[in-house]
């Protein structure tokens, strides 16, 4: 057997093996007569049938594949073990064409370690935007919690206004239809996500008025087939509800939050919003050091942890989809995408993610950041006194690994959250959450751009081998 290595990325080992003729040939006599035990032969019993006679009864492919399994089993670990190499995960074999008494070769892909050269992590100065909290967002939460709660009463005194729940025969007449589908009532809801000038063409109809009115669906409507056309609606209302929201009382405030007074409502919907706005503020900080720290770092992983990562999120995509009864090619059109640019946002998320868990990872084993075994305890305890968890969970989970295995994971994390907080400056700067959004969308427009200009020009960098 000879082997020869190529290491054609850092954590990409791919081995060249072949295989003499004469171990070929063993190989395969082994194999025939391995399928000779299993083999209906007249005149023979099982086993005893020469192999001359032994190939007329067996499929010769099926012998090929089970002597190169045989041959990959038999020299892949000295392989392996000629090179020093400590495989990472199981390797991609890649086998030629066998045939016997002859020279036989295959590759195998081993992916290696992963391999983290970090950057500087301590001294680096990132912005932490705080967020203040006005009288106005208090008012526009407290109205969203009003509008939580909003009942519809049946009226007949006036036409359909805005916010209205109306019950209609609907008709939809699509241009090119030559034959469109008869009207359906339908539950007519005014300021839910409707095509633009739908709404507005309901105003004023009262009950009984049919109203026919043309419009265009948006390019990004959600159904593709329609994107642009015209169409046609022919609306009979049948009935009209009211939205009536809850006043803020003393009760209503009892009833939503369990406090006794408006003012307490409103100190306690402000200290949701401070919460809120906090987490945000500490998330936005923390993701602003892990960037800095990714620019200066060198890392390199196998394509191997983007694929599982990847079929992870398909896996837990469908599962979603599965239980909100909506189908993969109405998720992408609801989404704007097409599967290519879904597929490529999912290996980039991938990508990143591992980018960053691989930073952290290396970061809490330089500066000695663990859970031991009585944290782990300890918060166990704490999520029992804190109601989290029943006595009974306690003392399950107090023995259960992969329990423990997942706080050790959270405690880990808030322990490089502060050491990442503790090390660093940070500079507060007041925005607006309007400000992140927007700023957050410029940057998803940004990453699209990238996506497509990649997309077109193939893939080329070791870690997005992946992406084939």
């Amino acid at each position: 057997m000879q082997v020869t290595a190529e290491q054609t990325d850092p954590c990409t080992l791919v081995l060249d093996v072949s295989i003499d003729e004469q171990q070929v040939a063993r190989a395969f006599d082994a194999s025939y007569k391995e399928f000779g035990k299993f083999a209906s032969i007249p005149g023979f019993r099982p086993g005893k049938a020469p192999r001359a006679i032994v190939e007329r009864y067996v499929d010769a492919e099926r012998v090929r594949r089970h002597t190169v399994e045989q041959l990959i089993r038999a020299t892949y670990p000295e392989a392996v073990e000629d090179q020093g190499v400590v495989p990472f995960r199981d390797p991609v074999f890649d086998p030629a064409d066998i045939e016997d008494k002859k020279e036989f070769s295959y590759k195998c892909s081993i992916p290696l370690e992963p391999k983290v050269t970090l950057g500087e992590y301590m001294g680096l100065t990132v912005n932490k935007p705080i967020f203040p909290v006005t009288e106005v967002m208090i008012d526009a939460q407290i109205e969203a919690i009003r509008n939580e709660r909003a009942k519809f009463e049946r009226i007949a005194d006036r036409g359909i206004a805005a916010g209205d729940m109306v019950i209609a025969d609907v008709q939809t007449i699509v241009e090119g239809d030559e034959n469109p589908a008869p009207s359906r009532r339908r539950l007519v809801q005014l300021g839910s996500n409707n095509i633009p000038g739908y709404d507005e063409a309901l105003i004023g109809a009262e009950i009984g008025e049919e109203r026919t009115f043309d419009l265009t669906y948006p390019e990004d409507f959600e159904d593709e087939a329609v994107r642009g056309k015209g169409v046609q609606f022919i609306i009979k209302v049948s009935s009209i509800s009211a939205k009536t929201l809850p006043e803020i009382t003393e009760e209503f405030v009892k009833d939503v939050a369990g406090v006794d007074t408006v003012e307490e409502f409103r100190d306690k919907v402000k200290e949701s919003i401070l919460a809120n706005a906090d987490r945000t503020s500490n998330e936005l900080a923390e993701q602003g050091i892990i960037e800095q720290i990714l620019e200066t770092s060198e890392i390199h992983f196998p394509a191997v942890l983007v694929r599982d990562e990847v079929e992870e999120k398909y896996r837990r995509l469908s599962v979603e989809l599965r239980q909100n009864g909506v189908n993969y090619a109405t998720y992408l059109a609801q989404t704007g995408q097409t599967e290519e640019q879904h597929q490529t946002t999912v290996i980039g998320e991938a990508q990143m993610q591992i980018r960053v868990l691989l930073a952290l990872r290396e970061i809490a084993r330089n500066e000695n950041l663990q859970a031991s075994e009585e944290a782990i305890d300890g918060e166990f305890a704490r999520l029992q006194d804190i109601g989290a968890i029943t006595p009974e969970q306690f003392e399950e989970y107090l023995a259960d690994p992969r329990r423990r295995m997942q706080v050790a994971n959270a405690l880990i994390q808030q322990k490089l959250h502060d050491f990442l907080f503790a090390n660093n400056t940070l500079v507060e700067i007041e925005r607006t959450f309007e400000e992140i959004e927007a700023e957050a969308a410029e940057e998803a427009a940004a990453e699209e751009a990238t996506a497509a200009i990649t997309e077109g020009d193939g893939v080329a960098d070791g870690e997005e081998a992946a992406a084939e």
